[in-house]
C-alpha cells in the first residue's frame, strides 16, 4: 500500500494535482476538438453542423462517466482522509460495477430516442444522415466512453494524477492519427472520426485495467475483491449527480441554440456556432481539469477536517480559473481568424463565428467560478447543493433563450449565455461564501495566502 502524498503546502499540492488533471483533460478534449477540425475540413460547413447537433446527445455518455468518477472518487478520497482503507477498497469496486449498468443506460437512452432529438435541432437532411451516422458509432461504443471516463477520474483520486495524465495522451496521440487514418486515407466520412475516437478509448481502458490489477493502486484490487454494495452505490450516484446534471443541462443548453440558429439563421450560423462551442470547450476543459484536480484535496481535506487549507483551496482555485477564462477570451478575439481557421476558412462562416467569440464567451470566466463550485460542494458530500447550481443555471438560461432572439434575433442568441452567467453568480457567489469561508474567514485566508503562510497544519 503506498502512503498518500496530500500533505504539504496547499498551493504545492495544488500545482501538483492540477497540473496533470489539466494536461489529462486538455487531452481528453481533443477527442471531440480533433473531430471537429478533421470534419471541418473534410466535410465543410454540412459537417460541422451535424457534429453540433450530434453532440448534445453525446454529451449523455461523457457525463454518466464523471458523475461516477467524480461521485465515487470523492468518497475515496474522503475515506482515504479519514484512513478507511478498506472502504476505499469497496468504494473503488462498486464504482467499476456501476460502468457496466450505466454504460448500458446510455446505449439505451441515444437508441430510442437520438433521431428524434436530431430532428428536433434541425430539418437539413444531409446534416440529420450525417448527425446520425456520426452519433450511432459513439452510441455502439457506450461502454468504452463511460468507462474511459470514469477509470481515469478513480486514478486521479488514487493518488496517481500522472498516471492517469499519460493514459489520456496516450489516448488523444492516438486520436489524432486514427482520425487522419479514418477520414484522411480510408475517406471513412463522419463515422471516421467516431470509430478514431472509441479506437482510442479502448486502448485508454485497456491501461486504466492494467493499473487497477498493478501494484501501482492503493486499493490492490483483485477480480476475487469485486463487490457491489448497494448503499455505496447510492452515495457515488447522488454525490455525482450534479456533475450528470451539468452535463445534461449543457447539451439541453447546446441543442436549443442549435434550434434556434437553425431557425433565426440557417446552415452557416450552425456551423459557425459548433467552431465556437469547439473553442468554447477548451477553456471549459480548463477549469474542468483544475476542478479534477482539486476535488480529491477537497475531498481529503474535508475528511481530516482541515478547513483552513480548504479555504485557501477554493480561494486560490477561483483565482486560477477566472483569470484563465478572462487571458482566453483576449487571446479569442485578438486571434480571432487564427482559432476559426483551425476549423473553417469559408468568408461566412468566419463572420459569423467572430461575432459568436465576441459575445457568446464575454461572461465565460464565470463558468469556471460555477464548475469550482459545483465540485466543492460534491467533494464535501454535498451533492445537493451542488444539483440546485446546476438546477438553476437552465432555469435562469431557458428564459433569456426564449425572449432574448425574439427581440434581437440571432444576435439574442448569441449573448443569452453571458447574461446568464451574470445572473447566475449573483446566487452562487455568496452561496460559496457562506459554505467555504464563513464569518469574515475569506480575509484571513487571502491574508495567510498573501504572505506566503499556506502550509499544512
Amino acid at each position: 500500500m503506498k502512503t498518500n502524498a496530500y500533505q504539504g503546502d496547499v498551493v504545492q499540492l495544488f500545482f501538483k494535482h492540477v497540473a496533470p488533471a489539466i494536461v489529462a483533460v486538455m487531452i481528453s478534449g481533443i477527442y471531440v476538438v480533433t473531430d471537429g477540425m478533421f470534419v471541418g475540413h473534410y466535410l465543410a460547413k454540412e459537417g460541422l453542423a451535424a457534429v453540433a447537433i450530434a453532440y448534445p446527445l453525446f454529451m449523455i455518455l461523457p457525463g454518466l462517466g464523471l458523475m461516477l468518477g467524480i461521485g465515487g472518487g470523492a468518497l475515496i478520497s474522503i475515506n482515504r482522509g479519514a484512513k478507511d482503507t478498506d472502504k476505499c477498497s469497496k468504494i473503488l469496486s462498486t464504482t467499476l460495477l456501476l460502468i457496466l449498468v450505466f454504460s448500458m443506460l446510455g446505449f439505451l437512452l441515444l437508441y430510442l430516442f437520438s433521431d428524434q432529438l436530431l430532428m428536433l435541432q434541425s430539418k437539413e437532411q444531409l446534416v440529420l444522415a450525417m448527425g446520425s451516422e456520426y452519433l450511432s458509432v459513439y452510441r455502439n461504443g457506450a461502454l468504452w466512453v463511460v468507462a474511459s471516463t470514469v477509470l481515469t477520474l478513480l486514478i486521479r483520486n488514487d493518488d496517481s494524477p500522472n498516471i492517469a495524465m499519460w493514459i489520456m495522451v496516450l489516448g488523444a496521440l492516438l486520436n489524432i492519427v486514427l482520425n487522419y487514418v479514418f477520414m484522411g486515407l480510408l475517406s471513412s466520412g463522419i463515422a471516421g472520426a467516431g470509430y478514431a475516437s472509441i479506437t482510442a478509448m479502448v486502448i485508454v481502458c485497456l491501461c486504466c485495467v492494467a493499473y487497477y490489477f498493478s501494484s501501482f493502486c492503493s486499493a490492490g484490487l483483485r477480480l476475487s475483491k469485486l463487490q457491489f454494495e448497494m448503499k455505496l452505490a447510492r452515495n457515488i450516484i447522488l454525490t455525482g449527480s450534479s456533475v450528470l446534471v451539468m452535463y445534461l443541462y449543457s447539451g439541453f443548453v447546446i441543442a436549443i441554440h442549435n434550434r434556434l440558429f437553425a431557425e433565426y439563421g440557417n446552415t452557416t450560423s450552425l456551423g459557425a456556432f459548433s467552431i465556437v462551442g469547439y473553442l468554447m470547450a477548451l477553456y471549459y476543459m480548463l477549469a474542468e481539469g483544475v476542478a479534477n484536480g482539486v476535488q480529491p484535496l477537497f475531498s481529503y481535506f474535508y475528511g481530516q477536517k482541515y478547513n483552513v487549507q480548504n479555504k485557501q483551496l477554493v480561494v486560490f482555485s477561483l483565482l486560477v480559473v477566472v483569470s484563465l477564462g478572462l487571458i482566453y477570451h483576449l487571446l479569442l478575439n485578438v486571434f480571432s481568424n487564427d482559432f476559426i481557421y483551425m476549423f473553417n476558412s469559408e468568408a461566412e462562416i468566419v463572420e459569423k463565428a467572430q461575432i459568436g467569440l465576441l459575445y457568446h464567451v464575454s461572461a465565460m470566466f464565470l463558468e469556471g467560478f460555477i464548475v469550482i463550485a459545483s465540485v466543492y460542494f460534491a467533494a464535501i458530500q454535498r451533492g445537493g447543493v451542488a444539483l440546485i447550481i446546476a438546477l438553476s443555471n437552465m432555469l435562469v438560461q431557458l428564459p433569456l433563450l426564449y425572449l432574448l432572439p425574439k427581440i434581437w434575433g440571432e444576435f439574442g442568441i448569441w449573448v443569452a449565455l453571458p447574461v446568464s452567467n451574470v445572473v447566475l453568480i449573483l446566487f452562487i457567489a455568496p452561496l460559496l461564501y457562506r459554505a467555504v469561508v464563513g464569518q469574515g474567514a475569506l480575509s484571513s485566508a487571502k491574508k495567510e495566502f498573501v504572505n506566503g503562510s499556506l502550509n499544512a497544519r
